[in-house]
């Protein structure tokens, strides 16, 4: 239902607002109308026609070329609300001016620039999305972490959405880049994968060659739930990926503990999963006092709650994409507590939200929000917590 309603809604501002003005008869715009209703529908449509748990099950070209003809519609429809917008605020204006400026943004005009820019826009957007991610090295000054460990890289690999649309060909650019940088250790905040496991394997077989010496790591996100989460367990732990469901490992390079925690996600407590929910004071059940917490958290906005416990030092999120886009990036910040992109501080609390390596593919788009593979360096205080105060840039082991 929530499908029918987008697109119903998208259409019929965008029939009303752009559609209907364009100099063509009667037949031409209503044919239009069809083709608009079809692009917003794709969701519902391709849906309907290829099923798919958590994600659709077409061709990655089928999958581009209908995400490139919805992106045209949802660019058309913000175009146009933002020159109704202009055409609203020229009645300030006065009388012959304002005017004319009506009837310069009804022209033939200015219809064909909004649909040129559109279709930029759309392909620029999609572009964004699909690619592979290039490298971002980002650095973040963690309290209590050992001085002997300055320099500590961590690959974070947030949102891979591996799908169709993120499929095997994809996967393996990313192990790639990931590996060239060669990290110490490598985090996963969730939403690995969209669709089951029989569909998916062949997608994730790549992962297989993620390493390091360290670990691998993972907490679940809301579409790991949506994949049906049970069976894609046992398959992760086939990868060497290790799942911290309300659970930690310590990890002990140069011989000094750090707790690694992961906790569950709140789409696990919802009555079609009625599974145990997110669940901190568990996770950190047993874990040695004293060494500083990294917490994989899928949500930022729980970061808000997470601060509480003083042992949590750094959490690292994904689950917003960085927004994707402006004007949706507002939507997005509001619902996850005011989070969106990159590090905040929150007491003692680093939070560092993950903008996405990937992301849904039932909306593939980034305009100014490009994805990454994140290597985070993490550097110790200035005063040294520990006798051994030598930095180094990379831990062998």
């Amino acid at each position: 239902m929530f499908f029918l309603n987008f697109a119903l809604v998208l259409t019929g501002y965008v029939f009303l607002s752009y559609i209907l003005r364009l100099p063509v008869g009667k037949l031409a715009k209503f044919g239009l109308l069809a083709l608009a209703f079809l692009a917003a529908g794709r969701l519902m449509i391709m849906r309907y026609i290829f099923g798919g748990l958590g994600g659709i099950e077409a061709s990655r070209w089928l999958l581009l070329v209908t995400s490139f003809l919805q992106g045209i519609i949802i660019m058309l429809f913000l175009l146009s609300f933002f020159r109704d917008v202009i055409w609203l605020l020229s009645f300030l204006i006065g009388k012959g001016i304002g005017k004319n400026l009506r009837v310069w943004l009804n022209g033939t005009t200015v219809a064909l620039a909004m649909l040129v820019l559109a279709v930029i826009l759309d392909l620029t957007g999609l572009y964004g999305a699909a690619k592979i991610p290039q490298v971002k090295n980002s650095e973040v000054v963690v309290k209590d972490w050992p001085m002997a460990l300055d320099g500590f890289r961590v690959a974070i690999l947030a949102d891979m959405h591996i799908s169709r649309f993120f499929d095997r060909g994809w996967v393996t650019g990313v192990v790639e880049r990931t590996m060239a940088e060669k990290p110490d250790l490598i985090l996963m905040p969730g939403d690995m994968v969209d669709g089951e496991t029989v569909l998916r394997e062949p997608d994730v077989a790549p992962l297989a060659d993620l390493k390091a010496p360290f670990g691998i790591f993972a907490c679940v996100g809301n579409h790991e739930y949506i994949s049906d989460l049970k069976p894609w367990l046992p398959v992760f732990e086939k990868l060497g990926i290790k799942v911290l469901y309300n659970a930690h490992e310590v990890v002990w390079p140069r011989g000094i503990p750090i707790i690694i925690a992961g906790v569950a996600d709140p789409t696990a407590e919802s009555p079609r999963y009625k599974m145990p929910g997110p669940n901190l004071p568990l996770a950190l059940e047993g874990a040695p006092e004293g060494p500083p917490v990294v917490l994989l958290d899928h949500r930022p906005g729980r970061a808000r709650t997470n601060v509480e416990d003083p042992r949590v030092k750094l959490q690292l999120s994904g689950h917003t994409h960085g927004g994707m886009m402006p004007f949706l990036a507002l939507m997005v910040k509001r619902a996850n507590g005011g989070f969106l992109k990159g590090f905040y501080n929150l007491g003692d609390l680093k939070l560092f939200v993950h903008p996405g390596v990937g992301l849904w593919p039932g909306f593939p788009i980034r305009i100014l929000n490009p994805s990454e593979i994140t290597l985070l360096t993490i550097k110790a205080p200035k005063v040294a917590t520990l006798s051994d105060p030598r930095p180094v840039s990379h831990i062998p082991g």
